[in-house]
Protein backbone atom coordinates (compact mmCIF):
# COMPACT_ATOMS: atom_id res chain seq x y z
CA UNK A 1 0.00 0.00 0.00
CA UNK A 2 1.46 3.38 -0.98
CA UNK A 3 0.56 5.95 1.64
CA UNK A 4 1.11 9.62 0.63
CA UNK A 5 2.53 10.65 4.01
CA UNK A 6 4.16 13.77 2.62
CA UNK A 7 0.68 15.27 2.60
CA UNK A 8 0.77 14.99 6.38
CA UNK A 9 4.04 16.91 6.55
CA UNK A 10 2.78 19.57 4.16
CA UNK A 11 -0.23 19.91 6.47
CA UNK A 12 2.01 20.20 9.53
CA UNK A 13 4.16 22.76 7.73
CA UNK A 14 1.06 24.84 6.95
CA UNK A 15 0.00 24.73 10.61
CA UNK A 16 3.50 25.62 11.83
CA UNK A 17 3.88 28.52 9.38
CA UNK A 18 0.50 29.92 10.35
CA UNK A 19 1.51 29.86 14.01
CA UNK A 20 5.03 31.18 13.45
CA UNK A 21 3.99 33.75 10.86
CA UNK A 22 6.80 32.97 8.43
CA UNK A 23 8.55 30.10 6.66
CA UNK A 24 9.29 26.91 8.60
CA UNK A 25 11.57 24.13 7.31
CA UNK A 26 10.46 20.51 7.68
CA UNK A 27 12.88 17.57 7.68
CA UNK A 28 11.31 14.10 7.51
CA UNK A 29 12.39 10.55 6.68
CA UNK A 30 11.89 9.53 3.07
CA UNK A 31 11.03 6.83 2.21
CA UNK A 32 8.64 6.83 5.14
CA UNK A 33 9.41 4.32 7.83
CA UNK A 34 13.15 4.50 7.15
CA UNK A 35 15.52 4.78 10.10
CA UNK A 36 18.50 5.64 7.88
CA UNK A 37 19.89 9.06 8.83
CA UNK A 38 20.69 9.71 5.16
CA UNK A 39 16.93 9.54 4.48
CA UNK A 40 16.17 12.41 6.87
CA UNK A 41 15.82 15.19 4.32
CA UNK A 42 14.19 18.51 3.52
CA UNK A 43 10.50 18.16 2.65
CA UNK A 44 10.96 20.32 -0.45
CA UNK A 45 14.39 18.91 -1.35
CA UNK A 46 15.90 22.36 -1.01
CA UNK A 47 19.54 22.76 -0.09
CA UNK A 48 19.60 26.56 -0.19
CA UNK A 49 21.97 27.85 2.47
CA UNK A 50 19.96 31.04 2.96
CA UNK A 51 16.75 29.13 3.62
CA UNK A 52 18.32 26.56 5.93
CA UNK A 53 20.06 29.31 7.89
CA UNK A 54 17.26 31.83 8.21
CA UNK A 55 14.13 29.86 9.14
CA UNK A 56 13.19 27.63 12.09
CA UNK A 57 13.61 23.92 11.48
CA UNK A 58 11.41 21.01 12.52
CA UNK A 59 13.06 17.58 12.58
CA UNK A 60 10.38 14.87 12.38
CA UNK A 61 10.93 11.60 14.23
CA UNK A 62 7.21 11.06 14.77
CA UNK A 63 6.54 7.75 12.98
CA UNK A 64 9.09 5.57 14.77
CA UNK A 65 10.12 5.53 18.44
CA UNK A 66 12.92 7.92 19.29
CA UNK A 67 16.39 6.35 19.37
CA UNK A 68 18.84 8.87 20.77
CA UNK A 69 21.79 6.50 21.09
CA UNK A 70 21.42 5.20 17.52
CA UNK A 71 21.48 8.68 15.99
CA UNK A 72 24.25 9.81 18.29
CA UNK A 73 26.55 7.22 16.73
CA UNK A 74 24.97 7.04 13.25
CA UNK A 75 25.37 10.44 11.65
CA UNK A 76 25.32 11.51 8.04
CA UNK A 77 28.81 11.25 6.49
CA UNK A 78 30.27 14.57 5.47
CA UNK A 79 30.62 15.05 1.76
CA UNK A 80 33.03 17.20 -0.21
CA UNK A 81 32.08 20.78 0.46
CA UNK A 82 33.83 23.85 -0.99
CA UNK A 83 32.62 25.94 1.94
CA UNK A 84 34.29 23.64 4.48
CA UNK A 85 37.37 23.58 2.29
CA UNK A 86 37.56 27.36 2.57
CA UNK A 87 37.29 27.11 6.35
CA UNK A 88 39.90 24.37 6.56
CA UNK A 89 42.66 26.70 5.37
CA UNK A 90 42.01 29.42 7.93
CA UNK A 91 45.10 30.96 9.50
CA UNK A 92 43.58 30.41 12.96
CA UNK A 93 42.06 26.90 13.02
CA UNK A 94 40.93 27.43 16.62
CA UNK A 95 38.21 29.76 15.39
CA UNK A 96 36.91 27.04 13.10
CA UNK A 97 37.23 24.26 15.67
CA UNK A 98 35.23 26.25 18.17
CA UNK A 99 32.72 27.33 15.57
CA UNK A 100 29.25 25.85 15.70
CA UNK A 101 29.74 25.22 12.00
CA UNK A 102 32.09 22.36 12.82
CA UNK A 103 29.86 20.46 15.25
CA UNK A 104 27.73 17.40 14.61
CA UNK A 105 24.40 17.00 16.34
CA UNK A 106 21.97 14.16 16.88
CA UNK A 107 19.45 13.83 14.03
CA UNK A 108 21.56 16.24 11.92
CA UNK A 109 20.40 19.36 13.68
CA UNK A 110 21.82 22.24 11.62
CA UNK A 111 24.10 24.35 13.85
CA UNK A 112 24.47 27.14 11.27
CA UNK A 113 20.90 28.28 11.82
CA UNK A 114 20.35 31.72 13.36
CA UNK A 115 18.26 30.02 16.04
CA UNK A 116 20.15 28.28 18.80
CA UNK A 117 17.77 25.33 18.74
CA UNK A 118 15.45 23.46 16.40
CA UNK A 119 12.18 21.60 16.98
CA UNK A 120 11.90 17.82 17.40
CA UNK A 121 8.49 16.48 16.37
CA UNK A 122 7.81 13.17 18.14
CA UNK A 123 4.97 10.89 19.27
CA UNK A 124 5.90 9.35 22.58
CA UNK A 125 5.42 10.00 26.27
CA UNK A 126 7.19 8.76 29.38
CA UNK A 127 10.34 8.57 27.29
CA UNK A 128 13.95 8.18 28.47
CA UNK A 129 15.11 8.98 24.93
CA UNK A 130 13.24 12.26 25.08
CA UNK A 131 15.03 13.10 28.32
CA UNK A 132 18.36 12.56 26.55
CA UNK A 133 17.40 15.04 23.83
CA UNK A 134 16.41 17.50 26.53
CA UNK A 135 19.84 17.09 28.13
CA UNK A 136 21.48 17.77 24.76
CA UNK A 137 19.59 21.07 24.82
CA UNK A 138 19.66 21.46 21.04
CA UNK A 139 16.19 20.26 20.06
CA UNK A 140 12.94 21.43 21.62
CA UNK A 141 10.45 18.53 21.75
CA UNK A 142 6.99 18.91 20.22
CA UNK A 143 4.59 16.05 20.97
CA UNK A 144 1.53 15.00 19.00
CA UNK A 145 -0.12 11.64 18.30
CA UNK A 146 0.99 11.30 14.71
CA UNK A 147 -0.45 7.82 14.19
CA UNK A 148 -3.93 9.07 15.06
CA UNK A 149 -3.80 11.39 12.06
CA UNK A 150 -2.12 8.77 9.86
CA UNK A 151 -4.54 5.99 10.82
CA UNK A 152 -7.59 8.05 9.92
CA UNK A 153 -6.23 8.14 6.38
CA UNK A 154 -4.93 4.57 6.26
CA UNK A 155 -8.17 3.08 7.59
CA UNK A 156 -10.59 5.55 5.99
CA UNK A 157 -12.46 2.87 4.05
CA UNK A 158 -13.21 0.96 7.27
CA UNK A 159 -15.69 3.71 8.18
CA UNK A 160 -18.00 2.44 5.45
CA UNK A 161 -17.62 -1.30 6.14
CA UNK A 162 -20.31 -3.22 8.00
CA UNK A 163 -19.16 -6.53 9.41
CA UNK A 164 -21.17 -9.66 8.72
CA UNK A 165 -20.06 -11.89 11.54
CA UNK A 166 -19.46 -15.59 10.98
CA UNK A 167 -17.25 -16.27 13.98
CA UNK A 168 -15.08 -19.39 13.98
CA UNK A 169 -12.33 -18.17 16.34
CA UNK A 170 -12.44 -16.01 19.45
CA UNK A 171 -9.25 -14.04 18.90
CA UNK A 172 -7.63 -12.29 15.94
CA UNK A 173 -3.87 -11.71 16.25
CA UNK A 174 -1.70 -10.17 13.54
CA UNK A 175 1.70 -11.56 14.56
CA UNK A 176 4.16 -10.44 11.92
CA UNK A 177 7.76 -9.17 12.18
CA UNK A 178 9.50 -9.74 15.52
CA UNK A 179 12.90 -8.01 15.38
CA UNK A 180 14.12 -5.26 17.71
CA UNK A 181 11.35 -4.14 20.13
CA UNK A 182 8.95 -6.82 18.84
CA UNK A 183 10.81 -9.87 20.18
CA UNK A 184 8.10 -10.43 22.81
CA UNK A 185 5.71 -11.59 20.06
CA UNK A 186 7.52 -14.93 19.82
CA UNK A 187 7.15 -15.59 23.53
CA UNK A 188 3.49 -14.57 23.29
CA UNK A 189 2.91 -17.18 20.59
CA UNK A 190 4.55 -19.74 22.87
CA UNK A 191 2.24 -18.79 25.75
CA UNK A 192 -0.73 -19.45 23.49
CA UNK A 193 0.57 -22.95 22.90
CA UNK A 194 1.26 -23.54 26.60
CA UNK A 195 -2.32 -22.56 27.49
CA UNK A 196 -3.82 -24.44 24.55
CA UNK A 197 -5.17 -21.25 22.99
CA UNK A 198 -3.78 -21.64 19.47
CA UNK A 199 -6.99 -23.21 18.14
CA UNK A 200 -8.99 -20.29 19.54
CA UNK A 201 -6.92 -17.79 17.56
CA UNK A 202 -6.88 -16.69 13.94
CA UNK A 203 -3.15 -16.01 13.73
CA UNK A 204 0.18 -17.14 12.30
CA UNK A 205 3.91 -16.84 13.00
CA UNK A 206 6.91 -15.65 11.03
CA UNK A 207 9.81 -17.97 11.94
CA UNK A 208 12.27 -16.11 9.70
CA UNK A 209 12.41 -12.39 10.46
CA UNK A 210 11.91 -10.67 7.07
CA UNK A 211 14.20 -7.71 7.81
CA UNK A 212 16.99 -9.82 9.34
CA UNK A 213 16.59 -12.93 7.20
CA UNK A 214 17.27 -15.25 10.15
CA UNK A 215 15.27 -17.89 12.04
CA UNK A 216 14.43 -17.11 15.65
CA UNK A 217 16.61 -20.08 16.73
CA UNK A 218 19.65 -18.22 15.35
CA UNK A 219 18.66 -14.82 16.68
CA UNK A 220 20.49 -13.15 19.57
CA UNK A 221 17.66 -11.81 21.70
CA UNK A 222 17.99 -8.42 23.40
CA UNK A 223 15.73 -9.84 26.10
CA UNK A 224 16.49 -13.57 26.54
CA UNK A 225 13.14 -14.01 28.30
CA UNK A 226 11.41 -13.74 24.94
CA UNK A 227 13.26 -16.66 23.31
CA UNK A 228 10.70 -19.42 22.63
CA UNK A 229 11.55 -23.00 23.54
CA UNK A 230 8.69 -24.32 21.46
CA UNK A 231 8.87 -24.98 17.72
CA UNK A 232 6.20 -22.42 16.91
CA UNK A 233 5.76 -23.40 13.27
CA UNK A 234 4.47 -26.78 14.48
CA UNK A 235 1.43 -25.04 15.96
CA UNK A 236 0.68 -22.05 13.71
CA UNK A 237 0.45 -21.29 10.00
CA UNK A 238 3.54 -19.52 8.66
CA UNK A 239 3.54 -16.00 7.24
CA UNK A 240 6.36 -13.94 5.73
CA UNK A 241 4.78 -10.51 6.05
CA UNK A 242 7.11 -7.57 6.91
CA UNK A 243 6.36 -5.07 9.66
CA UNK A 244 5.24 -2.23 7.34
CA UNK A 245 2.10 -4.21 6.46
CA UNK A 246 0.56 -3.15 9.78
CA UNK A 247 -1.72 -0.81 7.83
CA UNK A 248 -3.23 -3.77 5.98
CA UNK A 249 -6.04 -5.96 7.23
CA UNK A 250 -8.62 -8.32 5.82
CA UNK A 251 -12.20 -7.60 6.90
CA UNK A 252 -12.84 -11.35 6.74
CA UNK A 253 -10.43 -11.77 9.65
CA UNK A 254 -12.64 -9.49 11.73
CA UNK A 255 -15.86 -11.11 10.61
CA UNK A 256 -14.48 -14.50 11.71
CA UNK A 257 -13.40 -13.37 15.21
CA UNK A 258 -14.79 -11.62 18.27
CA UNK A 259 -11.76 -9.89 19.80
CA UNK A 260 -8.48 -8.59 18.37
CA UNK A 261 -5.35 -8.92 20.49
CA UNK A 262 -3.18 -6.02 19.35
CA UNK A 263 0.60 -6.59 19.43
CA UNK A 264 2.11 -3.12 19.54
CA UNK A 265 5.60 -2.10 18.44
CA UNK A 266 6.73 -1.31 22.00
CA UNK A 267 6.08 -3.74 24.83
CA UNK A 268 9.30 -4.44 26.74
CA UNK A 269 9.87 -0.71 27.16
CA UNK A 270 8.95 2.11 29.49
CA UNK A 271 7.63 4.45 26.80
CA UNK A 272 4.13 5.17 25.56
CA UNK A 273 4.16 5.14 21.76
CA UNK A 274 0.91 3.98 20.19
CA UNK A 275 0.94 3.30 16.46
CA UNK A 276 -1.74 2.65 13.85
CA UNK A 277 -1.95 -0.94 15.17
CA UNK A 278 -3.75 0.40 18.24
CA UNK A 279 -6.32 2.13 16.07
CA UNK A 280 -6.90 -0.66 13.57
CA UNK A 281 -9.56 -2.54 15.65
CA UNK A 282 -11.08 0.80 16.64
CA UNK A 283 -11.47 1.83 12.99
CA UNK A 284 -13.00 -1.56 12.10
CA UNK A 285 -15.29 -1.60 15.15
CA UNK A 286 -13.76 -4.63 16.89
CA UNK A 287 -13.34 -5.21 20.65
CA UNK A 288 -9.68 -5.54 21.61
CA UNK A 289 -7.12 -6.59 24.19
CA UNK A 290 -4.00 -4.49 24.06
CA UNK A 291 -0.41 -5.79 24.30
CA UNK A 292 1.55 -2.57 24.65
CA UNK A 293 3.58 -0.83 27.34
CA UNK A 294 1.86 -0.34 30.68
CA UNK A 295 -0.66 2.49 30.75
CA UNK A 296 -1.58 2.18 27.08
CA UNK A 297 -5.30 1.82 27.79
CA UNK A 298 -5.20 4.93 29.95
CA UNK A 299 -3.53 6.70 27.02
CA UNK A 300 -6.55 5.79 24.86
CA UNK A 301 -8.93 6.97 27.62
CA UNK A 302 -7.20 10.35 27.64
CA UNK A 303 -8.11 10.77 23.96
CA UNK A 304 -11.77 9.95 24.58
CA UNK A 305 -11.91 6.25 23.74
CA UNK A 306 -13.64 3.62 25.84
CA UNK A 307 -12.09 0.26 26.61
CA UNK A 308 -13.59 -2.94 28.01
CA UNK A 309 -13.06 -2.87 31.78
CA UNK A 310 -16.82 -3.34 32.27
CA UNK A 311 -16.67 -6.56 30.23
CA UNK A 312 -13.39 -8.19 31.28
CA UNK A 313 -10.46 -7.51 33.59
CA UNK A 314 -8.12 -4.86 32.15
CA UNK A 315 -5.78 -4.71 35.14
CA UNK A 316 -3.05 -6.21 32.92
CA UNK A 317 -2.49 -2.72 31.56
CA UNK A 318 -1.27 -1.49 34.96
CA UNK A 319 1.46 -4.16 35.32
CA UNK A 320 4.87 -2.58 34.78
CA UNK A 321 6.87 -5.82 34.54
CA UNK A 322 6.59 -6.89 30.85
CA UNK A 323 6.83 -10.65 31.48
CA UNK A 324 4.08 -10.49 34.08
CA UNK A 325 1.98 -8.26 31.83
CA UNK A 326 2.32 -10.68 28.91
CA UNK A 327 1.33 -13.62 31.12
CA UNK A 328 -1.66 -11.66 32.43
CA UNK A 329 -2.85 -11.02 28.86
CA UNK A 330 -2.57 -14.71 27.98
CA UNK A 331 -4.39 -15.63 31.22
CA UNK A 332 -7.20 -13.20 30.36
CA UNK A 333 -7.58 -14.83 26.96
CA UNK A 334 -7.77 -18.21 28.67
CA UNK A 335 -10.51 -16.93 30.96
CA UNK A 336 -12.49 -15.61 28.00
CA UNK A 337 -12.07 -18.93 26.20
CA UNK A 338 -13.72 -20.71 29.13
CA UNK A 339 -16.71 -18.40 29.49
CA UNK A 340 -19.97 -20.29 29.47
CA UNK A 341 -21.85 -19.85 26.16
CA UNK A 342 -24.59 -17.61 27.60
CA UNK A 343 -21.98 -15.48 29.40
CA UNK A 344 -19.91 -15.11 26.25
CA UNK A 345 -22.94 -14.09 24.21
CA UNK A 346 -23.91 -11.38 26.69
CA UNK A 347 -20.38 -10.03 27.15
CA UNK A 348 -19.61 -9.91 23.43
CA UNK A 349 -22.79 -7.89 22.87
CA UNK A 350 -21.58 -5.40 25.52
CA UNK A 351 -18.10 -5.30 24.02
CA UNK A 352 -19.43 -4.64 20.52
CA UNK A 353 -21.47 -1.70 21.80
CA UNK A 354 -18.27 -0.14 23.13
CA UNK A 355 -16.45 -0.93 19.89
CA UNK A 356 -19.23 0.70 17.89
CA UNK A 357 -18.91 3.86 19.97
CA UNK A 358 -15.13 3.90 19.45
CA UNK A 359 -15.43 3.52 15.69
CA UNK A 360 -17.90 6.39 15.42
CA UNK A 361 -15.76 8.59 17.65
CA UNK A 362 -12.54 7.73 15.77
CA UNK A 363 -13.97 9.02 12.49
CA UNK A 364 -15.60 12.05 14.12
CA UNK A 365 -14.55 15.65 13.65
CA UNK A 366 -14.36 15.89 17.42
CA UNK A 367 -11.51 13.39 17.63
CA UNK A 368 -9.63 14.87 14.68
CA UNK A 369 -9.90 18.36 16.17
CA UNK A 370 -8.67 17.07 19.54
CA UNK A 371 -5.48 15.64 18.01
CA UNK A 372 -4.79 18.60 15.71
CA UNK A 373 -5.51 21.19 18.40
CA UNK A 374 -3.05 19.43 20.68
CA UNK A 375 -0.44 19.77 17.94
CA UNK A 376 -1.27 23.46 17.49
CA UNK A 377 -1.07 24.15 21.23
CA UNK A 378 2.27 22.38 21.54
CA UNK A 379 3.70 24.12 18.46
CA UNK A 380 2.57 27.51 19.77
CA UNK A 381 4.26 26.88 23.10
CA UNK A 382 7.43 25.68 21.37
CA UNK A 383 7.65 28.67 19.04
CA UNK A 384 7.29 30.93 22.09
CA UNK A 385 10.23 29.07 23.63
CA UNK A 386 12.19 29.31 20.39
CA UNK A 387 11.76 33.08 20.36
CA UNK A 388 13.96 33.19 23.46
CA UNK A 389 16.50 30.80 21.90
CA UNK A 390 17.60 32.95 19.02
CA UNK A 391 21.26 32.94 18.25
CA UNK A 392 21.41 36.38 16.67
CA UNK A 393 24.30 37.98 18.55
CA UNK A 394 26.42 34.83 18.69
CA UNK A 395 25.76 34.13 15.02
CA UNK A 396 26.69 37.70 14.05
CA UNK A 397 29.86 37.69 16.17
CA UNK A 398 30.90 34.33 14.78
CA UNK A 399 30.62 35.63 11.24
CA UNK A 400 32.63 38.74 12.15
CA UNK A 401 35.43 36.41 13.20
CA UNK A 402 35.13 34.33 10.05
CA UNK A 403 35.09 37.42 7.82
CA UNK A 404 38.44 38.46 9.22
CA UNK A 405 39.97 35.63 7.17
CA UNK A 406 40.77 36.13 3.51
CA UNK A 407 39.79 32.59 2.38
CA UNK A 408 36.31 33.07 3.81
CA UNK A 409 35.78 36.46 2.17
CA UNK A 410 37.12 35.17 -1.12
CA UNK A 411 34.80 32.17 -1.06
CA UNK A 412 31.73 34.32 -0.29
CA UNK A 413 32.50 36.76 -3.07
CA UNK A 414 33.10 34.12 -5.72
CA UNK A 415 30.62 31.40 -4.78
CA UNK A 416 27.50 31.18 -6.97
CA UNK A 417 26.14 27.90 -5.59
CA UNK A 418 23.02 28.65 -3.51
CA UNK A 419 23.65 25.52 -1.46
CA UNK A 420 26.59 27.30 0.21
CA UNK A 421 26.90 30.83 1.62
CA UNK A 422 27.18 33.73 -0.81
CA UNK A 423 28.04 37.30 0.08
CA UNK A 424 24.59 38.53 -0.90
CA UNK A 425 22.93 35.90 1.32
CA UNK A 426 25.14 36.75 4.28
CA UNK A 427 24.52 40.48 3.87
CA UNK A 428 20.78 39.86 3.79
CA UNK A 429 20.82 37.85 7.01
CA UNK A 430 23.16 40.23 8.84
CA UNK A 431 20.95 43.17 7.92
CA UNK A 432 17.87 41.28 9.06
CA UNK A 433 19.54 40.40 12.36
CA UNK A 434 20.56 44.01 12.95
CA UNK A 435 16.97 45.09 12.45
CA UNK A 436 15.70 42.37 14.79
CA UNK A 437 18.25 43.20 17.49
CA UNK A 438 17.47 46.90 17.14
CA UNK A 439 13.74 46.15 17.37
CA UNK A 440 14.27 44.10 20.54
CA UNK A 441 16.39 46.84 22.09
CA UNK A 442 13.74 49.50 21.37
CA UNK A 443 11.06 47.18 22.72
CA UNK A 444 13.03 46.69 25.96
CA UNK A 445 13.25 50.47 26.38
Amino acid sequence: MNIPLDRLYHYIQDIAQEIYGDRVIIYRFWPHGSKNINDLNHLHESGQWLEKTLYPQIWCNDQEPLDHEFYRTNQRPRTANPWRAALDILDQPLVYRNSRLNLDYNLNYNPDNIFEKSLLLHSEKRSSDLEKYLLDDKLIPVYYWSHAVIARDWFRYAEHVTQRKQVDRIFLIYNRAWNNTREYRLRFAELLVILGLQDSCRTSVNPVEPELGIHYDSHTFKNPAWRPRTVLENFFPINNIPSHYSADFDIKDYEATDIEVVLETLFDDGRLHLTEKSLRPIAVGQPFIFAGTHGSLEYLHNYGFKTFNSVWDESYDTIEDPEQRLSAIADLMNQIKHWLPHVREQKIVEAREIASYNKKYFFSQEFFDLVVNELKINLTSTFNTLAHCNNFNEWKNQWKQLLSHVPVRKFLQTNQDINFPRQCDLDFILNLIDNKIDHVSRTDL
